[in-house]
């Protein structure tokens, strides 16, 4: 009997053995299983927190772009406004000198003086062309000065009627 005590007593020592281990494995197991739950608790928590400062930053970056907007809007007014009444002092001045022009009395010339002025034009465009010639050929008019000379003195007369009817030709 003292082997059947023997036996006993060691079934019962595997037996409680087992039975610890069990216990001992079903703590850890609830013990892992509640750090998972309060694991679980705490991300929910930390993402409805994070949801929710994502949430107020976007309704601050809301409310400041609405505020710019606002004070873009008031600035652009003002600004608006500025240049209308800049528009307006400019459009009176170009109102008063328009009158002001409106009563000077008219500058005629007489007929004899346009009709001057007309044939020497004429007669620049004939000159203006040898000109060109002689400015292209600089050789030739230092040969010959003696003969260039009675020439000049006689449109220097007229040079300013040229000058001026050339220019309110092309004009």
């Amino acid at each position: 009997m003292a082997d059947n005590d023997f036996l006993a007593r060691s079934r019962d020592a595997g037996t409680d053995a087992v039975q610890k281990g069990q216990d001992a494995l079903e703590q850890l197991l609830s013990q892992i299983g509640r750090a998972s739950e309060q694991m679980n608790k705490a991300s929910q928590d930390q993402a409805r927190q994070a949801q929710e400062l994502v949430q107020e930053l976007l309704e601050r970056g809301q409310a400041a772009s609405e505020k710019l907007l606002e004070n873009l809007e008031r600035e652009l007014r003002a600004q608006i406004a500025l240049v209308r009444k800049d528009m307006e002092k400019i459009e009176k001045r170009l109102n008063a000198v328009g009158r002001a022009v409106q009563a000077m009395p008219p500058r005629r010339a007489p007929a004899k003086k346009t009709a001057a002025k007309k044939a020497p034009a004429k007669k620049t465009a004939a000159k203006k062309a040898p000109a060109k010639k002689s400015a292209a050929k600089k050789a030739p008019a230092k040969k010959a000065p003696a003969k260039k000379a009675p020439a000049k003195k006689a449109p220097a007369k007229k040079a300013p009627a040229k000058k001026a009817a050339t220019r309110a030709t092309p004009r």
